[in-house]
C-alpha cells in the first residue's frame, strides 16, 4: 500500500508545510495564544464536531487520585472518564470508511488480524495542560531557538517549546525531543515479550531516575557542557541482571557534543562506555525488539534521516488511556496484539514527520514515519518501513493527562515487529507495585556522571 496516497486521501484537513527553516514573522508570533494555543495548536475545534476547541486541559488531579508515592505523585493514575464508552469500533468489516485516518503500521494490523483486531473510538478530549510559565516561556521566547549543523542541533532554547509553528520536520522533532518534563523523577516500570501464541516473558523490571535541566525554570540555560537530559536505569529483575545500570546523556547542540552512554554489569565490576546504544542496536530490557532509536518514539542524532514535515492531519490515536495504564499483562497481553478492550484511540490532530535514510547511510529501516500530537509534542504513533518497504515496527505510545505535574505523559509503549510476529509492552506501570513517575527533591551534581555510577554499583 502506497503511504503518500493515503496521507494524500486526508489532504482537506492537512496543512503542508515546506523543509525550509524560516524565522517566524510578527504575525505568525501573535497567533501563539490567540488562534493557536501556546504550543502552536489549533485552538478551535475542526467543523465536524468531532474534535472540540482547547478549553485548558485538566490541570489538577481529581478527587479520586491516590498515587502510591502520596504528594510525590505518580502511579496509579484516576480515570478521568470511567464511565465512557466507545462511539464507534472499526473492524475489518467497516474499514475502507475509516483508513485515511489510521497509520500504515495499524493497517497492518488489521491485514494480519482481520478476525480479532480492532479499534475502539471515544469521545475527543484535548486534556493537555502544562504550568503557566511554560506557556509564557514558550511565547516570549519564541524568536530566540535555532537548528545549527547538518544533524542539526538545538541552540538559544531554554524552558521552552522550541518551535511551537514548526517550518520543518527537524523542528517539529526537536520540540517532540524536548517536550515537558519535571526536573527530577524518578520510578519503577515493568516490559513485557508477547509471542505469537500469547505467550508472556518478563524482560525487566528497572528503576529510573532522570534529571531535565533543560526545564529547570530557575536556570538561564543548561550549563556549560552538562546534558540538557541525564538517566540512569537500574534493573531489578529478571536476577540474570540484576544491577546492571546503564547511564544516557543527551545534549541539545548535536553538533558539538555526541548523546553518550555507559554500562555498568554487576560481574564484570566497572563502568564501560556503550557507544553501541545508538540507531538500530536493539535494547535487551524489550526482549530484543525495541531499537535504540525507537525509545520514547525517537531517541538520538538526527543525522542519518532526512525529516521531512508532512503536515498536520486528523487521525485515530491512541489518548487519555488511563485504563489500558492501569491494566496488568495478563489482562493487556493477548496473541498476536494487545487486548483492543483496553486501548482507547481519540480524534485528534497530529503533525506528521517522515524520516527518510540518507544515501550512503545504513539502517534496518529505510523509513520513519511519526505522528506528533499537536497539544503536547508527544509522538503517539509510529512505523518504520524496513529496506523492502513493508512494515517493520509500529508502535504505538498512548498518553494520559498526568495532571499533578501537570503534564500529558506518553511514557509508556507498545511495540510490535512484524518480522518476528512479536510485540513488547514496555515501561508499564499497572502492576500493583509499580509507582510511575513522581518527583524527588534532587540529585547532587555529579550524580550522573560515570565515576558516581562505578561508586554506586560497587556498594
Amino acid at each position: 500500500m502506497n503511504y503518500k496516497k493515503i496521507l494524500m486521501l486526508g489532504a482537506a484537513s492537512t496543512l503542508f508545510v515546506s523543509h525550509a527553516m524560516a524565522a517566524l514573522t510578527d504575525d505568525e508570533v501573535a497567533q501563539l495564544g490567540s488562534t493557536l494555543t501556546p504550543f502552536g495548536a489549533i485552538k478551535a475545534g475542526n467543523a465536524e464536531g468531532t474534535i472540540p476547541s482547547w478549553d485548558g486541559g485538566v490541570c489538577s488531579p481529581p478527587s479520586t487520585y491516590k498515587p502510591i508515592m502520596g504528594e510525590q505523585g505518580g502511579s496509579p493514575y484516576a480515570d478521568l472518564f470511567p464511565n465512557e464508552k466507545p462511539i464507534f469500533s472499526i473492524t475489518s468489516a467497516n474499514l475502507e470508511e475509516h483508513k485515511d485516518k489510521l497509520d500504515l503500521g495499524t493497517l497492518e494490523l488489521f491485514k494480519r488480524n482481520p478476525e480479532t483486531f480492532r479499534v475502539d473510538v471515544y469521545p475527543t478530549h484535548r486534556t493537555a495542560c502544562y504550568p503557566q510559565w511554560v506557556y509564557d516561556n514558550t511565547i516570549q521566547r519564541v524568536k530566540n531557538p535555532k537548528l545549527v549543523g547538518d544533524a542539526p542541533g538545538l541552540v538559544d532554547a531554554h524552558a521552552q517549546v522550541p518551535f511551537p509553528i514548526p517550518k520543518s520536520g527537524y523542528e517539529a522533532m526537536w520540540n517532540s525531543n524536548v517536550k515537558f518534563d519535571i526536573v527530577n523523577s524518578e520510578g519503577t516500570q515493568e516490559a513485557w515479550l508477547i509471542d505469537s501464541g500469547g505467550g508472556k516473558t518478563l524482560t525487566s523490571i528497572q528503576k529510573i531516575e532522570n534529571r531535565n535541566l533543560y526545564w529547570d525554570n530557575s536556570l538561564n540555560e543548561v550549563p556549560g557542557n552538562q546534558p540538557y537530559w541525564a538517566l540512569i536505569s537500574t534493573t531489578m529483575q529478571p536476577a540474570a541482571s540484576a544491577g546492571v545500570k546503564q547511564l544516557r546523556h543527551a545534549f541539545l547542540n548535536t553538533e558539538e557534543r555526541e548523546p553518550m552512554a555507559w554500562s555498568y554489569v554487576p560481574g564484570q565490576r566497572r563502568v564501560r562506555l556503550a557507544p553501541q546504544f545508538t540507531y538500530d542496536t536493539v535494547s535487551t530490557s524489550s526482549g530484543g525488539v525495541l531499537l535504540f532509536d525507537e525509545i520514547n518514539g525517537f531517541d538520538g542524532k538526527m543525522d542519518k534521516y532526512d525529516f521531512k514535515l508532512i503536515g498536520r492531519k486528523e487521525m485515530y490515536v491512541p489518548y487519555n488511556a488511563y485504563k489500558e495504564w492501569a491494566a496488568d499483562i495478563n489482562a493487556l497481553g493477548t496473541p498476536n496484539h494487545l487486548n483492543p478492550d483496553y486501548l482507547r484511540f481519540e480524534l485528534h490532530r497530529v503533525w506528521v514527520v517522515e524520516g527518510t535514510l540518507k544515501p550512503g547511510e545504513r539502517h534496518v529501516q529505510k523509513v520513519k514515519t511519526f505522528f506528533l500530537d499537536e497539544d503536547s509534542w508527544n509522538i503517539l504513533a509510529y512505523f518504520g518501513l524496513d529496506q523492502s518497504g513493508s512494515v517493520h515496527h509500529l508502535m504505538y505510545q498512548p498518553p494520559i493527562q498526568s495532571y499533578e505535574k501537570p503534564a500529558n505523559r506518553n511514557g509508556h509503549y507498545i511495540l510490535y515487529d512484524m518480522s518476528k510476529n512479536a510485540y513488547s509492552v514496555g515501561s508499564m506501570m499497572g502492576s500493583p507495585k509499580m509507582t510511575g513517575f513522581y518527583k524527588v527533591d534532587g540529585y547532587g551534581s555529579n550524580y550522573f556522571s560515570p565515576g558516581s555510577l562505578a561508586g554506586r554499583g560497587l556498594r
